[in-house]
């Protein structure tokens, strides 16, 4: 059994070489013989040359160099082509003579450039042509009489048989001699016949019939050779004419094609046996050959597709789009590219199949495009494999990219491979990302001492393997001064290209932060408060039981009490940060009904927000305000209305916001001063640190309350409760 070559020149190239007929050889740049043929082992081994390696593994260039320092002027020519040939990819042909001791021999080396993985090779045949060689010298000592004959005979390296319309052989060159082992002067005369094997079915004079008619000229047959071997020969026929121009005979030439047919035999039975689909084209993408995988996938015969443009075969018929691809790579193809992508061919029952398809231009010496070689692999399973990667390769990576973690990688050459989503705002102020030196990143992000401790700590996990957790770092930010706080883990892991890396995944605790310091705070806040509201609410039973009669003490209590109730649900509903103006005034005149905020009411003045004690003061007046509106001013009569607004004045600095009464009865000034005018002139006013100025004017009362911005209105308390209702 010949031992498997490792050499991946030999995997590719073995099996067509080894079909070859005539020794074979292919070369490196370098002069190493990378692989040969059955035939080149078997001449070597007949004369005496290298009977273990058969040259494979030596040095061409080497060996004819060393003939040429010897004087052999030849061995120095083929040198110059073969180097030539690597130089230009021009190939090289020179015949030579190779007589051994006991005949006389002569050989064709023809060199081609060969192209395999980006390197080019030189394929070396050896073609004797010693019957070629033999013809012509004894086309020079033929006769006359047989000039014509002796002519063809001469040029042809086959056997060259020629035999009368009864059969008997009227020529009979060296070639034939050679071929069948009968001398040639012992077989001028005798019947073709000998040649047959005893059991051949059919007789000289049916081949001559049909030779005669112009209808048989190429076919095969066995014949016999004289120490009784049967070998498979190859005939080409025709007709022999006299110089009148009658049929006398037949010349035909004998070629043995025994290993030939065999090597095909073993080649197609190779290619049946391949789960590859394989097929030969014309260079016009005529399919004339298909091995069985093709055919049994598709459940069709080869003569279903055998004749047919390729594209125009059931495998690519089912949608045009394939097709005109198909075809559109044979055009590729027949220009000398070789095409290969992955596409779905059917097969039985109308299925798609995916294959790695390939598609490749096949030359001969010349160079010239005598063919196009399709092929394919199925490859479902592969596909559906990767498919199935794929999904869990985006689901795992979703589930990562929306995780409320931070998940990021560092590499082997410590630099950010990947950064999740929730790991981006980390690295807000690091650009280009992927791929920046991590090192150089967090010192963009960290101050010097945090920053090399983090450093040193990723570098150890990548070395090492020990991974790290902190429960909960907190640092001040260098690029953007912001504190933050972070539980985070660092753990070691193989990146995709085998190398280690580190990923750290962290839970970023800087709002829960805020968030608990928001609680601490506006539980101190509500402590505070609760203590002032306390006292506000004594006061107030205080005030309301001394001006009001017992039986009107718990109606007007109940009425102030709503009214710091609902803006203390306005504070609540904030967040303890903020009121708005407008929701606090709606609040206030809410206990007068619906109609009466719609049709009796203006309300006007830009977006802002009071504090909690500017909403408390100010909250406590406006209802003070529409309680008397209601009992004496413009809302006890129809027709009344009341105008609120709000503004700034002093570019910005004094806050202002004004109560007028219009359609009223006429307004006296009140003779006593109780609780609700202590709240209207007083309390607003010493709550926000402003005055108010009250006019009961005859056509309806006016009030207005001015006070430093700064006392009543709170900074961004717009955004701050946009965000609210938001969230």
């Amino acid at each position: 059994m010949k031992p498997l070559n490792p050499d991946p020149v030999a995997r590719a190239f073995q099996p067509v070489i080894d079909a070859m007929r005539d020794g074979v050889a292919i070369m490196a740049r370098d002069g190493t013989i990378r692989c040969v043929n059955d035939v080149w082992r078997q001449f070597s081994s007949d004369n005496d040359g290298d009977p273990d390696q058969h040259y494979l593994g030596g040095n061409y260039l080497h060996i004819c160099r060393r003939s040429a320092d010897q004087g052999d002027q030849l061995a120095a020519e083929v040198e110059a082509g073969l180097m030539r040939l690597f130089a230009d990819g021009q190939d090289y042909r020179v015949e030579y003579p190779c007589h051994s001791d006991t005949e006389k021999r002569w050989f064709e080396m023809v060199a081609s450039s060969l192209e395999f993985a980006g390197e080019r090779f030189a394929l070396i045949t050896h073609h004797n042509t010693t019957s070629r060689n033999l013809a012509r010298i004894e086309l020079s000592h033929a006769e006359q009489s047989a000039r014509n004959l002796a002519a063809i005979v001469a040029t042809m390296p086959d056997a060259v048989i020629a035999f009368d319309l009864q059969g008997r052989i009227t020529s009979w060159n060296a070639a034939a001699e050679k071929l069948y082992g009968y001398d040639r002067g012992g077989m001028v005369g005798q019947s073709i016949e000998m040649l047959y094997p005893p059991d051949w079915p059919r007789r000289a004079a049916d081949y001559i019939a049909e030779i005669v008619a112009g209808e048989l000229q190429h076919f095969d047959v066995t014949r016999q050779t004289r120490a009784g071997l049967l070998r498979t020969i190859a005939v080409t026929a025709a007709p022999v004419r006299s110089a009148s121009g009658d049929i006398i005979g037949a010349s035909t030439v004998h070629r043995d094609v025994t290993e030939e047919r065999r090597a095909e035999q073993r080649l197609r039975s190779i290619l049946d046996n391949l789960f590859a689909f394989v097929g030969v084209l014309e260079p016009d993408g005529t399919l004339v050959e298909a091995n069985r995988a093709p055919l049994d996938a598709a459940g069709i015969k080869a003569a279903d597709v055998i004749g047919k443009k390729f594209w125009d075969c059931y495998w690519w018929n089912y949608t045009p789009e394939i097709q005109n691809r198909v075809q559109e790579s044979c055009e590729r193809a027949r220009n000398g590219e070789t095409v290969r992508y992955d596409v779905e061919v059917r097969v039985a029952g109308g299925q798609l199949l995916w294959i790695d398809f390939q598609l490749a231009p096949l030359l001969d010496s010349d160079g010239k495009i005598v063919n196009l070689i399709p092929s394919g692999i199925d490859i479902s399973d592969r596909k559906s494999m990767m498919a199935a990667l794929k999904t869990s390769h985006d689901t795992f990576r979703n589930m990562v990219a929306g995780s409320p973690f931070g998940i990021y990688t560092v590499d082997a050459d410590f630099r950010l491979a990947h950064v999740s989503d929730g790991a981006q705002p980390v690295f807000a102020n690091v650009r280009p990302l992927i791929g920046h030196d991590f090192a150089e990143a967090l010192r963009i992000i960290w101050p010097a001492a945090f920053a090399e401790e983090a450093i040193s700590l990723f570098r150890h996990t990548l070395e090492t393997g020990e991974p790290y957790h902190s429960p909960s770092t907190i640092e001040r930010r260098q690029d953007s001064n912001e504190i933050e706080s972070y539980d985070w883990k660092i753990e070691r892991i193989t990146m995709p290209d085998g190398r280690p890396g580190v990923v750290c995944n962290f839970y970023d605790l800087s709002e829960r932060q805020r968030y608990d310091e928001h609680i601490r705070y506006l539980m101190r806040e509500v402590n505070h408060r609760s203590k002032n509201l306390l006292t506000v609410v004594i006061s107030m039973a205080r005030q309301t039981a001394r001006a009001s009669p017992p039986a009107e003490f718990i109606d007007r209590f109940s009425q102030r009490l709503f009214s710091l109730s609902g803006s203390q649900d306005l504070i609540v509903q904030g967040n303890w940060g903020g009121v708005s103006v407008r929701d606090l005034v709606q609040s206030q005149i809410k206990h007068l009904g619906d109609d009466m905020q719609t049709d009796r009411f203006s309300i006007e003045g830009p977006e802002m927000v009071f504090t909690p004690t500017a909403a408390q003061g100010i909250g406590m007046a406006l209802h003070e305000l529409s309680t008397n509106a209601l009992k004496y001013g413009s809302l006890s009569r129809l027709g009344g209305t009341v105008s609120i607004d709000w503004d700034t004045l002093d570019e910005g600095k004094v806050f202002r916001i004004r109560w007028h009464e219009h359609g009223g009865p006429p307004v006296t000034l009140p003779q006593e001063s109780g609780f609700g005018r202590t709240v209207i002139e007083r309390m607003a006013a010493i709550s926000v640190g402003g005055k108010v100025d009250l006019d009961y004017a005859p056509t309806g009362v006016k009030w207005a309350l001015i006070a430093p911005v700064g006392e009543v209105v709170l900074t961004g308390g717009a955004e701050l409760l946009k965000s609210i209702g938001e969230s």
